[in-house]
């Protein structure tokens, strides 16, 4: 590689040890290879052998108390060294070019702060499930499912929290990622924070990985909803607005499965939001 710039990765661990041990394989096996590896155990399951499970440089800090995903990642705002981060989750699986491809996007797009790859399911290898995120006026996030050729870079309003490659510029003029949420919308909020400091995310065709898509609980998606609107100043009406079409979507999807419609789950979530409860819930996993 001819960059000059190094990275380093940190990956959220969470009870698939069997994963973690692929994926550190697969960060060895990069045309560039990251300077040091902090895995964050969020599950507090990993044996005391793993920093021995690779060649590089690798840190484990246990976290059985799981703080959740923003935790993790800012945990390496101290315990690795500078220039480019890499964040991971456990499921990520990409190939050798990644981190090049990254880093190379990062340093040839001005104004960039953050990159990521075209992310497909798992499941579908051929189905792409985010290209990069849209945000709404009325702060619904949704996925960016449009192909994207080879060589070509995109801006996002946001990029999936599955791998992200950040230029640590960037996370220190917005102070890292915020801990106000917990599961699956602390990307909304960094690439909302980067774009009001300046800072492009990009989507990056050179790079492909997969990952499946995970689920999370209504009640949390609401909040975080409500948490964010808050945090942008939009309006509490126009919030409802989205909040109301995402809950009728859902329950159109649940009753086609022959599920109820989650209806109390939404109620305590937009409560729990307009209350400003922010962090993992106090009761985990939510009932």
């Amino acid at each position: 590689m001819d960059s000059v710039t190094p990275y380093s990765a940190v990956i959220i661990a969470y009870r698939r040890p069997d994963l973690l041990r692929e994926l550190l394989g697969r960060l060895a096996a990069q045309r560039a290879r990251p300077e040091h590896v902090l895995v964050v155990d969020n599950g507090g399951d990993l044996p005391a052998d793993t920093p021995t499970w690779s060649d590089l440089p690798l840190t484990v800090i246990t976290r059985p108390d799981n703080p959740g995903y923003a935790v993790a990642v800012n945990l390496a705002r101290e315990a690795l060294p500078g220039g480019f981060l890499l964040v991971l989750t456990h499921d990520a699986e990409f190939g050798p070019e990644l981190g090049e491809a990254l880093v190379a996007a990062l340093e040839h797009t001005p104004g960039a702060g953050a990159a990521a790859p075209v992310l497909h399911r798992g499941s579908e290898p051929d189905r792409v499930f985010s290209a990069g995120g849209r945000l709404t006026p009325r702060g619904r996030a949704l996925h960016d499912v449009s192909p994207l050729e080879p060589g070509a870079v995109r801006r996002a309003d946001w990029l999936d929290g599955a791998i992200i490659m950040y230029d640590r510029t960037a996370l220190d003029a917005i102070d890292w990622i915020s801990e106000d949420y917990f599961l699956y919308f602390e990307d909304v909020d960094t690439g909302w924070r980067l774009a009001r400091a300046g800072y492009a995310s990009i989507v990056v065709g050179d790079a492909v990985a997969t990952q499946e898509p995970g689920l999370h609980p209504t009640s949390l998606g609401i909040r975080n909803m409500v948490l964010f609107g808050r945090t942008a100043g939009i309006p509490r009406r126009r919030t409802a607005g989205a909040v109301i079409r995402r809950v009728a979507e859902e329950s159109a999807v649940a009753l086609t499965r022959g599920h109820l419609p989650p209806l109390r789950a939404a109620w305590r979530g937009w409560r729990d939001g307009v209350r400003g409860l922010r962090g993992k819930p106090d009761v985990w996993p939510p009932r």
